[in-house]
This record gives C-alpha cells, sequence and structure tokens, in this order.
C-alpha cells in the first residue's frame, strides 16, 4: 500500500487509544460523504498491514431527504468497486421522531446506533468504525458549551464507546477530502449541512469562522485538544464515580435507591456523576441532561419531595433517595 502521512496520523490514533486489537473485525458506518468514504478507505489500506480486518461498511437510508436513494446507490457502488460487502436498511426516521418526541437529528442517530449495532452483530464484528473528525469535535464541544454542559459533555466526542470507534477524530475534514481528491475519489454533498436553522451548522459556518479571525489562526485544533485535556479528567472523575454508584445503589423492583446522606457527603462533581449513572440506568432510551442532574442534586439538598425526569420519578423517601422507572411505549 502507499503510506502517506495521514495513514500514518490515522495508525497513531487507533493505536494510542486502543482502537483495534489484533484480529479486530471492522465494520464501518458509510453515509457516503467524505469523511466516511476516507475512513473506508484509510481502514482499507491499513488493514493491509494484517493488525484488522474490514469486513463490511454499512447504509443506512433514513429517508429524510430526496437525495437519500442517490446516497444509498452511490454507496452501493463505491462498495461494488471496492470489493466490500455492504448492509444497507431504510428507516423512516421521521415517524420515529415523531412517535418518541425526539428531533430529527437525535432520532436519526438512535436508529442509525442501533442499526451499526445490529448489523455488527449478525456479521460478527467486533469494532464499528464512524468518520467523526476533529472538525466534529470542535462544534461538539463548542454545542456543549452554549447548553452549559459539565464536564462530561465538553469532553465532547470519545475516541472510543464500547464497540464504536472513531479512528479519523484527530484528523481534520480537510485532510480527508485532499485525501480524497489525490485518489480520484468522490463523494456524495448531503445538502442540509447549509442549512442555517441547523445549529450544528451554524457552529460551522458563522461561529468557527468567526472564532478563527479573532485569533488569527484556525481554532479546531486547539478546541478539539481542549475536548481531549477535559475527557481524561472527566474519565478519572467517572471511575472514581462508578465506584461510588457500586457502593450505594441498590436495585429494587421498580427501579433503584441511593443512601441520601452518604451520597449528599461526596463532592459535588461525584454526586453529579453518581446521579448521571443512576438515572441513565433507569430511564431507557430517553435523554438525560445536566438540568435533569441539577433537578435531583436539588432535591437531594432539600431534604424531601420529588421531582420528574425523563422515563424516572426520583423521591426522597425515609432517608433513601429512589429512582422508580416509568414504563414507556415500545411500540
Amino acid at each position: 500500500m502507499t503510506s502517506t502521512s495521514l495513514h500514518q496520523k490515522v495508525r497513531r490514533t487507533i493505536r494510542k487509544h486502543g482502537l483495534c486489537p489484533p484480529g479486530a473485525r471492522v465494520l464501518v458506518g458509510l453515509s457516503g460523504g467524505s469523511d466516511s468514504v476516507a475512513l473506508t478507505l484509510l481502514l482499507l489500506d491499513l488493514a493491509e498491514y494484517g493488525e484488522f480486518s474490514v469486513i463490511s461498511v454499512a447504509h443506512l437510508n433514513h429517508r429524510l431527504r430526496e437525495s437519500a436513494a442517490r446516497d444509498e446507490d452511490f454507496c452501493r457502488d463505491f462498495a461494488l468497486r471496492h470489493q466490500l460487502r455492504i448492509a444497507v436498511e431504510a428507516v423512516d426516521v421521521q415517524t420515529y421522531a415523531r412517535r418518541e418526541k425526539l428531533s430529527l437529528e437525535d432520532a436519526a442517530r438512535r436508529v442509525r446506533y442501533v442499526f451499526l449495532e445490529k448489523t455488527a452483530a449478525d456479521l460478527n464484528a467486533n469494532r464499528i468504525a464512524v468518520g467523526h473528525t476533529e472538525d466534529d469535535q470542535a462544534e461538539t464541544l463548542l454545542l456543549k458549551l452554549m447548553r452549559g454542559a459539565g464536564l462530561t459533555g465538553l469532553a465532547g466526542i470519545y475516541p472510543q464507546r464500547g464497540l464504536l470507534i472513531r479512528p479519523v477524530l484527530e484528523t481534520t475534514r480537510l485532510e480527508l477530502r485532499e485525501y480524497l481528491r489525490s485518489r480520484g475519489e468522490t463523494w456524495v454533498e448531503d445538502e442540509t449541512n447549509e442549512d442555517l436553522d441547523n445549529p450544528r451548522n451554524r457552529v460551522r459556518h458563522r461561529v468557527l469562522p468567526e472564532l478563527d479571525r479573532a485569533a488569527g489562526a484556525a481554532t479546531r485544533p486547539a478546541i478539539a485538544r481542549a475536548a481531549g485535556l477535559i475527557r481524561e479528567d472527566g474519565q478519572w472523575l467517572d471511575e472514581v464515580a462508578a465506584g461510588r454508584f457500586a457502593a450505594l445503589g441498590v436495585a429494587t423492583a421498580d427501579g433503584m435507591e441511593l443512601d441520601a446522606a452518604t451520597l449528599a457527603a461526596e463532592p459535588p462533581a461525584i454526586v453529579r456523576r453518581v446521579l448521571l449513572r443512576a438515572m441513565r440506568q433507569a430511564a431507557g432510551n430517553r435523554e438525560i441532561g445536566l438540568d435533569h442532574v441539577e433537578a435531583a442534586m436539588a432535591l437531594l439538598g432539600s431534604g424531601e419531595g420529588g421531582v420528574d425526569v425523563p422515563g424516572t420519578r426520583v423521591e426522597l423517601r425515609r432517608g433513601k433517595l429512589v429512582l422508580i422507572q416509568q414504563k414507556i411505549s415500545t411500540k
């Protein structure tokens, strides 16, 4: 294979974060956009070292845009040209979003990861690679900051979460597109990326360019680096909180409970993480945010009462913080 500085950069990311252990079987999420196309080709090249294999690509048709069929056709043709197996599925995301009372962006993300995990299980893949870049990392941190996230949110996008890996997270979108052009490869453009009603697009097209002008230099690398440093601090706190959660949390028939006085005596950073872990466990597939955690913390400090958060009722009862799981429809 032809080894470029970009190949070496991606290989360093894979090794630094342990993304592909020896013998890993990798499924690649392929949207047809430049990031995922470049990711697939880079991994195919790096697989020649014999450390892992790319067993298939997977494309989900969200049925959200008129060009969705074009994207699916592009991915099928790409897979054929590169002699790759491809798994394709179509999902009515709009109907799912209405039923679950989710934004289209959140609904699309959820169904995409469910599809990728199911496909990985079907193909016996033990890694799922997706094409998030340094640009995505910077955009995510700024969006989280604007929404008032804590350390967990400000850590941004993780290089690995379970089976999910992000080998090009330390690579820019521009680098990936230059690589594709050098190979004579094409990709499809998602026209919704220009829609400034979408907060991420406003950050991408308006906020970040203004920050670059204010700094007199590209700010994405520094913002992404800050997310990495925050992530390292946050991971240590998460480990401490996981130990406290294991010691304090007791499963019940309809949820769980924690000793209120012992939990309240912990540092606030640990209390938040214990509550977040407990509420996520009780909430099923509902989204738990910082405002929900803060509401539970306020309840813990008040000594009485209750509060409703997504999927859960949180109450103080006889010295216990009780989380009661609310049944949600799966239809």
